[in-house]
């Protein structure tokens, strides 16, 4: 289970559910990964599709065309195709043989990729009492895995080696300790008539106790719909559970030791606080990154994200250069790797306050979101993104789905709701919203100057002038002037309604 698989430049570790070649890293999906090192592991033999379908399905029913879409999957990820068959060869009639010589199976590795948090997630157990069942509770599982896969920032046990420990009678440590993983996910399943309830854990086996937990009960009228919705749900909340965790566990680490995903890990922490002080340490942390990873992509996305925020919230007095720098770093991210989410999100972000370039804005955004659909931060910055477009009611359905998403959504959502609010010019829902976020993120200027412009048009002038003579005192550079030539508004009365009401409430010019 745990073994190294080596052939030609390509290794298999799928109990770290790793494929590289040359030393890189391969994407692959991991169920994709569980079909390449099976095939390998029996190099030189035919395989048939039940083969298959009992090592990397479970035995569950699966069509064809299923197979042969992971086939090609798994071709294109080995640089194979249906016509070269260097690696998989189609044995007509009989099934699959893999045609590389394999090396020596090698010891499998001691340690997680550095600095990642690792997690295993466990076969949900079927308590339905139905052995029929269990394709649900395993579809969970296989879901969670995928999900959780999607997010550079974590390194998760493949599905072959967590479905190996299927009805171990090791403990939670045991297992961590041989997958070597930080974090083991396990739950379980219940169907009882029309109702379906789901349990999910988050453990640190070190430790020896429980990180988080939750139980979801719902009605069952599309199975497959309510699948999708308790997943994305589980893998939202789990994901930020992990990221606080680790956060917390690296702030201890002597510098000596730290990483560039440390660094990166932590100026994402510092980032996300949007306030003038966070932000300096968070280009301070990404500086580091970037001096020993010049190639990490995320370390480039997460500098755009720094010189946005400066950028956006005025704390600067020369925007248009934070701006074009965040574009650059941004740009930077994709060069390094296309399939960052984080790079096309923060692209979106730059590409709209420096070329104000709605259109390809909206579109980098979309493509962020293609690249981790489950990730309910992408949609939540997709909601940033439509607010300034102009599609306010868009903004909100979108804010409405990172929250469904993640219930523990951090407070910046609160702005990009509150901030569409206000757009749609629904200032009894905005106004306690934008009073929200003030209060959780004082140091962000924005939080002010929207809830001061929403107070304006709600007749509250006096509470607006005192909350922008708070902003003006705090922030030089946060001034009409520059409002009226920097926010990207595609809507010039949008402008117009954001600036003439901070002008009421006293906002200076210069």
């Amino acid at each position: 289970m745990g073994d190294v698989i080596a052939f030609d430049d390509f290794r298999i570790d799928h109990a770290r559910g790793e494929l590289t070649r040359g030393g890189l890293p391969v994407a692959v999906e991991p169920q994709v990964l569980d079909l390449i090192a099976h095939l390998a592991a029996h190099p030189g033999v035919v395989l048939t599709r039940d083969d298959l379908i009992d090592a990397v399905w479970g035995g569950r029913i699966v069509s064809d065309s299923a197979i042969s879409s992971r086939i090609n999957a798994a071709r294109t990820a080995l640089g194979d195709d249906g016509t070269a068959q260097k690696y998989i060869k189609t044995i007509p009639r009989r099934g699959f043989r893999f045609e590389a010589d394999v090396g020596a199976r090698l010891a499998p590795a001691t340690s997680a990729l550095q600095g990642k948090p690792s997690i295993a997630v466990l076969p949900f157990e079927n308590l339905s009492g139905d052995p029929e069942q269990r394709y649900f509770s395993d579809g969970i599982t296989d879901d969670i895995i995928t999900e959780l896969s999607r997010y550079g920032e974590l390194f998760v046990i493949s599905r072959h080696s967590s479905f190996a420990c299927r009805d171990s009678d090791q403990s939670t440590a045991e297992i961590a300790r041989y997958l070597g993983v930080q974090y083991i996910a396990e739950g379980s399943v219940r169907r009882v008539g029309d109702r379906i309830r789901v349990t999910a854990q988050l453990i640190d086996p070190e430790a020896g106790h429980q990180l988080w937990a939750e139980r979801y009960d719902r009605d069952v009228t599309d199975i497959f719909e309510v699948q999708d919705e308790i997943t994305t749900v589980i893998v939202n909340t789990m994901f930020g559970q992990i990221a606080h965790l680790h956060h917390r566990r690296v702030l201890g680490k002597d510098p000596g030791t730290v990483d560039a995903y440390v660094h990166v890990l932590k100026a994402t922490e510092h980032a996300l606080r949007v306030a003038p002080g966070d932000n300096e340490i968070a280009k301070s942390e990404i500086a580091a990154a970037i001096a020993i990873d010049p190639e990490f992509a995320r370390a480039h996305a997460v500098r755009a994200l720094t010189l946005v925020n400066e950028a956006n919230n005025f704390w600067v007095a020369d925007q248009d250069a934070s701006e074009r720098l965040a574009h650059e770093a941004a740009l930077a991210a994709i060069a390094t790797d296309s399939r960052d989410p984080w790079a096309h999100s923060m692209l979106g972000i730059a590409v709209l306050w420096f070329k104000k370039d709605h259109a390809a804005a909206l579109g980098a955004m979309r493509r962020g979101i293609e690249l981790n659909p489950s990730n309910a931060y992408f949609h939540g910055l997709c909601s940033y993104v439509l607010a300034f477009c102009g599609e306010p009611r868009e903004a909100l359905a979108e804010i409405d789905t990172a929250n469904r998403m993640n219930p523990l959504a951090p407070a910046v959502f609160l702005g990009f709701r509150g901030r569409a609010l206000l757009l749609k010019r629904d200032l009894d829902a905005a106004i306690p919203i934008l009073q929200q976020m003030v209060s959780e993120m004082p140091g962000h200027s924005n939080a002010l100057g929207y809830c001061a412009a929403a107070l304006v048009h709600a007749g509250r002038v006096d509470d607006a002038k005192a909350m922008v003579a708070e902003l003006a005192a705090a922030n030089p550079h946060y001034r009409l002037g520059a409002l009226r030539t920097r926010l990207p508004f595609k809507n010039p009365e949008d402008v117009d309604y954001i600036v003439d009401a901070l002008q009421a409430a006293g906002l200076p010019e210069t």
